[in-house]
This record gives structure tokens, sequence and C-alpha cells, in this order.
């Protein structure tokens, strides 16, 4: 069996060069649990693949037949993960086609709609794709399998949902030696430690797979993969990627007390996610004793109406207050915000804006919401006949603003009633500006790729053509901005209001700075 993360190389276009090339998390726990199957799994990456078609027909010399193809496929590779598909079924036209991830769990019965796709393998496949790959070799009925849609009878026949998996540490531990000889394109040092999140936000695409049942990895196991990745890999920082490490309070400072017993608070730090509601002073002091020194919230908005309306469960107030806290005891803090969120105007995006100079972040996304299939936000978005689907979704894009070409822009897939999308990128445009018109950030940035999620890495030299090309277009941008900001009839943009949100910054140094 073969694995395909569909993701293109280009997905975050001018950008691309500069940003980390994360593992495919979810083909490797697939290939782990297929291989403690017994089952001959080969996998393949699209981020760092130079040839594709070449590469699988290497892949598949001395399997039998009937390969299979097992694809990971989220909303932004949906369109690469068809043409791929499309192109091996005609290559090996015995071959089954197998479609997972959140995108095909979202939507089955459209992703069955074309032809050369056989199966989807809905939610969770870890313990299920095994199953499947058996009864197709064998020959045998899979049609009971849960999670599993197909086509019959001329339509499509969904298969009831599978328990989530209870246990995590059931699961076979994460095969990082898989991807080891790529460490020039790869960075090692992640784990995932839960899944599922009891939260409602409605711009959420992750419970699509995962559900709202949260549930996570024995400490003993994590402790065990960070010694693993120090030992085996050299792994110095260990990136979190769970949707909320601090959901239960009590396990995290028993897995703090782990690391401190095993010294490893002295040589390795931490990056995490996590919410407002669930940090306070106590807590905060504690994970940076134990190395945890990079944190990322979600801030979302500078409203607490549009934290009802987009369901975070969290006020602005609590948000605000994590992050000071955050930034006192010495953490680096991340964070983003969404504008085109439902209810939102011009006004309440510049009050995010300025929130994320007096916050003081030393890194933030402005983004623009996108109404993934399987979230509130899409059915939202569908009922207000406001969503805006472009060919195979290739306008889903939550970052369009900033990577796209300035002569070539992408479409949003949602915009609230009263915004237009022009004054939504204007907004994005000059948050950005007034955020990181600051020498003392952008020297942490270039200086200290590592910090944070490794946000932005320019400090290869073979990098410097992409980097002026970057450049320029950076420039057309903004420069377009200023033009409108000059003569833009009807604008809401001006140059005092940009001086305003870098004096925002200005007001947050002297109270910081002033005695007492």
């Amino acid at each position: 069996m073969i694995l395909i993360n569909s993701s293109p190389k280009d997905a975050l276009k001018i950008f691309q060069p500069f940003l980390p090339i994360f593992i495919p998390v979810g083909v490797g726990q697939l290939m782990a649990e297929l291989v403690r199957a017994g089952i001959d799994a080969r996998h393949l990456d699209q981020q760092v693949e130079e040839e594709v078609y070449g590469r699988v027909r290497e892949l598949v010399k001395d399997l039998p037949k009937p390969y299979i193809f097992g694809f990971s496929v989220l909303t932004a590779s949906y369109k690469n993960a068809l043409e791929v598909s499309h192109n091996l079924k005609r290559m090996y036209p015995d071959s089954i086609i197998v479609f997972g991830g959140v995108h095909p769990t979202a939507v089955p019965a459209e992703v069955l709609g074309f032809s050369h796709i056989d199966l989807v393998l809905r939610g969770e496949g870890d313990q299920l794709l095994p199953q499947l790959y058996r009864l197709i070799k064998d020959g045998k009925d899979y049609s009971q399998l849960p999670n599993l849609s197909f086509r019959r009878n001329g339509g499509v026949q969904h298969n009831p949902p599978a328990p989530y998996i209870h246990d995590l540490d059931e699961l076979a531990p994460f095969p990082y030696h898989l991807f080891e000889q790529r460490r020039d394109r790869y960075d090692l040092g992640f784990i995932v430690s839960s899944r599922g999140c009891p939260h409602r936000c409605i711009f959420c695409s992750n419970r699509v797979t995962t559900g709202k049942r949260y549930r996570f990895r024995s400490n003993e196991y994590i402790v065990s993969e960070m010694e693993r990745l120090r030992q085996d890999y050299g792994v110095r920082h260990i990136l979190f990627l769970d949707d909320n490490l601090l959901v239960d309070k009590e396990r995290i400072y028993d897995l703090m007390a782990l690391i401190r017993a095993k010294g490893f608070h002295r040589d390795m730090t931490y990056s995490f996610q996590a919410r407002g509601d669930n940090v306070d002073r106590p807590l905060l002091r504690e994970l940076y004793a134990s190395g945890f020194n990079s944190v990322f919230f979600g801030l979302e908005t500078a409203s607490e109406e549009i934290m009802q309306i987009i369901k975070k469960g969290e006020t602005v107030l609590e948000c605000l207050a994590a992050a000071r806290m955050a930034k006192e005891i010495g953490f680096h803090v991340s964070a983003t915000f969404i504008f085109a969120l439902p209810g939102e105007n011009h006004r309440i995006r510049m009050d995010a804006a300025r929130l994320a100079q007096e916050l003081d972040l030393d890194m933030v996304r402005f983004n623009n919401a996108t109404p993934y299939p399987g979230t509130e936000l899409y059915d939202v978005a569908r009922r207000q006949g406001r969503l805006h689907v472009e060919g195979l979704y290739e306008n889903f894009n939550s970052v369009s603003t900033f990577i796209e070409s300035p002569f070539k822009k992408i479409p949003f897939s949602y915009l609230p009633a009263g915004s237009q999308e022009t004054e939504i990128r204007n907004d994005i445009l000059i948050s950005y500006l007034a955020f990181y018109l600051n020498p003392r950030r952008l020297r942490s940035i270039l200086a200290n790729p590592d910090q944070g999620v490794g946000w932005f890495d320019a400090s290869q030299l073979s990098k410097l053509p992409a980097l002026f090309i970057l450049g320029l277009n950076l420039c057309i941008k903004f420069g377009d901005l200023f033009w409108r900001m000059l003569f833009g009839r009807r604008n809401q943009l001006s140059f005092r209001q940009l001086w305003n949100l870098i004096r925002a910054r200005k007001r947050e140094n002297r109270r910081r700075l002033a005695p007492g």
C-alpha cells in the first residue's frame, strides 16, 4: 500500500521557501499502524518529492496487484489530490483509490462523485485502514467496515461511524525514522499528545476527524517520545501539535513533574498552543520553569460579541489576560486574529490590530475567515448565501491576502454582510504593516527563525533570489495600499490610522517600562 500526502509544494506561494515543512503527521501515524500489522506500506510526500509519478513507479515495483493508493486530503490539497489520483488510475486501471482526511470526511458523497475514487475512509483511520487493506487483498467483502463510504446501486452508502479511539497509547509509536532521511527538509521535533477538542468554535475543521471528546496519550508515553527524539535524533526543541495542550491541568502538572525528574528542562524547550481560559499565572510559571518557552494563542477578535457569534467559549478579556501573563513571565507569544468573521466590520478589525500592538506580541498572523467544509461556519455561509467556492475549493485559503500574487488575487470564500473584499484585504495589510514595521521584531524573526513555530527562515544564501521576489511582491502590495490610503474614495484607511496603530505599541512599551 502506498500512502500519499497530497499537499503541493507551492501551497503557500511566494512564502513557501521560508516556511517550515511539517512531516505529514496523519500519513506517518497510518504508516505506523500498517507496518505494525505486517503490511508492506510505503509513503510519498508531495511537499518534498520532485517527480511524483516516477517515484510511484519505483515504489510499486515489487508490490502485488491490485495496488492500493491512500490519499490524505485537506481542503487546500483537494484539487491536487484529485489530479494525481486520476493520473494514477490511468496508469494502473485496476488499482484501488482511497481518500481520507478532513475534506473527504466532511464531504464523502462529493468526493465519490469522481468516478476514479473508489472509497472514502472517514474519521480516524488508524485501526480501520489495516482492516480495509486485508479485506481488499483477500478479496473479501468490505462493505460493512465502519466509517467507509462507497458507491452502491447508483448512490452512495455511508457506513455508521466507528467509536473514537479512547486509549491513544494503543496506537503505534510515531515512525520518526521513516522521515529521518529528509532531515534537510523536515523538522522532527514534534509530538502529538492528544486528539479531540471539547469546544465549539464555528471555524475549526479539526473536529471533523478527531471529534469533540478530548483524549490523550499517557505522560509516560510522552516522556518516552521526548527521550527518543532527544537521544536518537538530537532534538532539543519540541513543538506540541495538540489543538489545546492544557485542557486537563492535572495531566500537565504530572507531565511537568516527569520532565523535571528526567532533567529534560535543563537542555530542552517546548512550544504549545493554548486557550486563554485554560491558563493562570501559577500554571504558566510552572510551564516556563519546565522548559515550555513559547506559546500560541488563537485570539481571533477584539469583540466580545464576535466571540459569542463564533462560539469560542472564552472572552476577549480572558485571552488578553493570558497573553499578558505569558509575556510578563518570559514566553515567546504568538497569536492569530481572524478577519471577516460573521458580524464583523472595519472598526472591529482595527481594534484587533491595535490589541496586537498593545500586547506587544512576538509574532502574529491576520487570517481571513475560511468556511471549510464540515465546520459550522460553512453552514452559516451557505445559509446566508455568502459562500463562494471557486473550482475545487481553490480559493479556500486563510492566508490568501499575504501569499497571493499582487497581480492575481485569490477571491475570498466568505465575506460578512456589509464588508467588501478589497476593504478586508487592506485591513489585513495595514495590520501586518503596523505590527512588523518594527526593527526589533524583524531582527528577532530573521535572527531566530527557530523561535515560536519557525514562522520565517531566510538564513540560507540559496534563498536570496526568493527573498528578492518576496520583497518585490510586498513592495507592490504595500505600494498599492499607500495609493489607496492617499487617493481612494470612501476609503476607511489613512496614514493617521496607521500612525495610531504604531503609537499603540509605543504606549504599551512606555507603560511596561514605567516604574512601579
